[in-house]
């Protein structure tokens, strides 16, 4: 829906009313130029590295950055992207929305005076307060959904499609919510959950039962579930599968070994049984999946 600044002045609501348009998402590369100086933005601003090391300032305040690291930047914080080293470029996936209907007319999403930002250009002041429990930055774990939604947003961004525009934005919003969900309880997320998922990270395909998990945890079954389910939004066995996936799939880019070998090294009985679960988790078969992406047919 178009919306002109007038009918935006008093916006409120929840972030299950918010009604997005993504103005810009795309994938992009930091190599230290003066444009990634201080700048101010008038869009809401998500920025996840995908590779690299390095900084991003938001309202005078440092946060190290790393491969997973989200950086939340609201209308009229300034901010500016600085490298680990000159010769060390960041990479990141961008997204910039507004939130709360698409203005009329559309404006730049930046000011590069950051003395000087237009205050006509400025979305209103949200009253929204599970927006402001997102924190500026945080760090997305591995079994989150999180990265793979935020990068088909970008994937999917300005293709021209006439669903694509409604597409996207609905995706946006299930991911707006979902990282309200997840970040919004990552701090006072239990520990002993917190250290049992790192160890899964690590090591996905170490075989835990359900039993085996609560009791490294000393929990109740029933308790142990309701707290991982919380932490994660998924069942542990939900969890087990997708960290193991993933790190098949990295396997497979990364290595030369046979699809048979990578098997064994995640702990399947059957090559027949680990292509099985692969090909319904990614949609394509180890091998056609390692081929497209090697190939560069995907």
């Amino acid at each position: 829906m178009l919306r002109n600044r007038s009918e935006l002045a008093t916006t409120s609501g929840r972030l299950a009313e918010t009604d997005i348009y993504v103005r810009e998402a795309h994938r992009y590369i930091y190599r230290g130029g003066y444009h990634e100086e201080t700048r101010v933005g008038y869009t809401y601003a998500f920025h996840l590295v995908a590779r690299g090391q390095g900084t991003i300032a938001v309202n005078g305040h440092p946060h190290p950055v790393g491969v997973g690291s989200l950086v939340f930047i609201r209308p009229g914080e300034p901010h500016s992207f600085h490298l680990s080293a000159p010769s060390a470029p960041l990479e990141a996936y961008n997204i910039y929305c507004d939130l709360w209907g698409k203005p009329e007319p559309l404006f730049s999403r930046f000011s590069f005076q950051t003395d000087r930002p237009d205050p006509q250009l400025m979305p209103p002041q949200a009253k929204c307060p599970e927006l402001d429990e997102l924190p500026a930055h945080a760090r997305i774990p591995a079994h989150s959904p999180l990265t793979d939604w935020f990068a088909r947003i970008c994937g999917w961004h300005g293709q021209e499609d006439d669903n694509a525009e409604a597409l996207v934005s609905t995706l946006m919003k299930a991911w707006l919510l979902q990282a309200h969900r997840e970040l919004r309880t990552e701090a006072s997320a239990d520990r002993r959950i917190a250290r049992l998922l790192e160890r899964m990270e690590w090591e996905p395909e170490a075989r835990f039962s359900h039993e085996e998990m609560s009791r490294e945890c000393g929990l109740e079954k029933s308790r142990f579930y309701a707290l991982f389910k919380s932490a994660t939004g998924m069942t542990p066995k939900a969890c087990q599968l997708r960290l193991k996936m993933k790190k098949a799939a990295a396997l497979l880019l990364e290595s030369d070994q046979s699809v048979t070998r990578i098997s064994e090294q995640l702990g399947y009985d059957t090559v027949h049984y680990f292509s099985k679960q692969f090909s319904d988790f990614h949609g394509q078969s180890p091998t056609k999946y390692r081929s497209l992406r090697r190939g560069g047919g995907f």
